[in-house]
């Protein structure tokens, strides 16, 4: 039997390897995708807070789809002068879910992504380097975010080398997970926040609605 279990164990370790290549030329090659009815939402509820804050000129709109697995390309920033969309990788909180977010809340100690739109504030440094501060202005939803530091920030954790490695150990083709925190690659966090500083916003949307 332990034999057998061996076997199997090798099969499928070759396997992996001989599709490795296949799979990081998959990864590299996503650009991300952004359902139109995101896009709807996100533009009609940033629509609705302006209307009461006339004050406010949003600049960027960031749309993050959590009905997409982790390994991909989820969070897509929108110049809402240009239409220019770029796209990165995200990670959820880690009581949301494994692969892909199924659970959300807006209470403190939950270890859970929260939905809904959020205003971007100040850039800052702290214990994960360049962060982005967030306010969230959906009562029901996201208005603890300040009470749970809930930032935008990096970690080595959302990399390809790390989606290889949960393949690589069984706990499937994913990212790491925060503790709510919308987080993004090291490489990425520079442009991020060069894109949603000064007039940025976040969306967080969970898929159509059952």
């Amino acid at each position: 039997m332990r034999k057998g279990a061996l076997t199997i164990l090798r099969a499928v370790a070759i396997a992996v390897l001989m599709l490795l290549p296949l799979m990081v030329t998959a990864l590299l090659r996503d650009s991300g995708h952004l359902p139109e009815e995101a896009v709807v939402e996100a533009k009609a509820s940033l629509e609705q807070y302006v209307s009461q804050h006339p004050d406010q000129t949003p600049r960027t709109l960031a749309v993050v789809d959590f009905s997409r697995p982790s390994f991909l390309k989820r969070m897509v920033v929108i110049d809402l002068r240009t239409n220019r969309r770029s796209a990165y990788r995200v990670a959820h909180g880690k009581n949301s879910g494994a692969t892909l977010a199924r659970s959300f809340s807006n209470i403190p100690e939950s270890n859970m992504s929260s939905l809904g739109l959020f205003r971007v504030g100040q850039a800052y440094y702290g214990d994960h380097g360049l962060a982005l501060r967030l306010d969230g202005l959906d009562s029901l939803k996201n208005s603890n975010a300040g009470m749970r530091d809930i930032v935008l920030h990096s970690a080595s954790y959302v990399s390809i080398p790390y989606i290889l490695l949960n393949l690589f150990t069984f706990n499937g083709p994913r990212i790491g997970r925060s503790n709510g925190c919308f987080v993004v690659s090291r490489d990425d966090v520079a442009p991020v926040v060069r894109q949603l500083g000064n007039g940025g916003f976040i969306y967080a949307w969970a898929g159509k609605a059952e």
